[in-house]
């Protein structure tokens, strides 16, 4: 199954070419993500109600914590994205420098010749230089503007309603035993009862403040400790499957695959050295 998996770090976040033959499950990030399709089969991902579906013309955009998938439409090959993953902090620092939101009102980028030639360029720059550099950078904070404005070229959205709230301290009660218990099989149900929530109030919150769902959270905190066990303690496939409360390597792996499209051993390869931003970005 043909799998490969770019990935470069640089001051606005990660920039990762992914060719994937398979498909991901609704997963979530505290980054906003730009996504742009480059060949093989075709896809389409489900962004709330939205579904967008990639070709040359359309992209996806995410803000943070908005849970999304991925599904090939052709069954048998591989799909190849261009990935941005944006730093919470870069894009901060850029609010305050500039006074904008960036925010992404709509799911869906329309792709015009100018914004396709300027994702083949910072494509180029990934796979042909070993050190982008500041010139990389650059091109993507070019790049992440113009998507903005391609996708804020519709019906006006106030971007005030896209911005994650204050959250509710049972809600961040929740999220410390998540990350406390990620090694743990303890259920959703516990959680609730411990923070003081009802189930539904419990799902209610994750939905309105986090536009997520507690399973997809905490399977994101789960993915979120794996990359750091492979990239920062350096231990075998096994003992992070096992310590993580896989009943086997198999199961970590397939887990691992459906929420990043790249096995356990393809992401540790390209990504050694460098520690992955954090798929949750909320501190226990």
């Amino acid at each position: 199954m043909a799998e490969s998996y770019a990935f470069y770090e640089g001051t606005f976040g990660q920039a990762i070419v992914l060719e994937t033959c398979t498909d991901l499950v609704a997963h979530a990030h505290s980054e906003s993500q730009i996504v742009f399709w480059l060949g093989g089969a075709r896809a389409q991902a489900n962004v709330g109600p939205e579904v967008v579906g990639y070709d040359e013309n359309v992209g996806l955009a995410t803000n943070a914590y908005q849970s999304h998938d991925m599904t090939r439409l052709d069954g048998t090959g591989p799909a190849v994205f261009l990935v941005f993953m944006i730093s919470r902090k870069w894009l901060n620092e850029l609010r305050q420098a500039t006074g904008r939101p960036f925010v992404f009102p709509s799911s869906r980028i329309p792709i015009d010749a100018d914004l396709r030639q300027a994702c083949w360029r910072v494509l180029d720059l990934i796979l042909s230089a070993r050190e982008p550099g500041d010139g990389l950078n650059g091109l993507v904070e070019q790049l992440i503007s113009a998507t903005i404005d391609a996708t804020t070229r519709g019906p006006v959205v106030d971007p005030r309603r896209l911005l994650p709230p204050l959250l509710d301290h049972r809600l961040r009660s929740a999220i410390t035993l998540m990350r406390k218990h990620v090694h743990d099989k303890i259920g959703l149900d516990a959680i609730a009862h411990q923070v003081g929530l009802s189930r539904a109030h419990f799902f209610t919150l994750f939905r309105d403040q986090l536009n997520t769902s507690p399973q997809v959270f905490w399977s994101a905190v789960r993915v979120e400790e794996a990359m750091r066990r492979l990239i920062v303690q350096g231990g075998s496939l096994t003992s992070v499957a096992l310590d993580l409360g896989f009943s086997a390597p198999s199961n970590f792996s397939r887990f691992f695959k459906e929420h990043t499209g790249v096995s356990p051993s393809t992401f540790r390869r390209a990504a050694v050295g460098a520690i992955p931003a954090t798929v949750t970005g909320l501190a226990a």
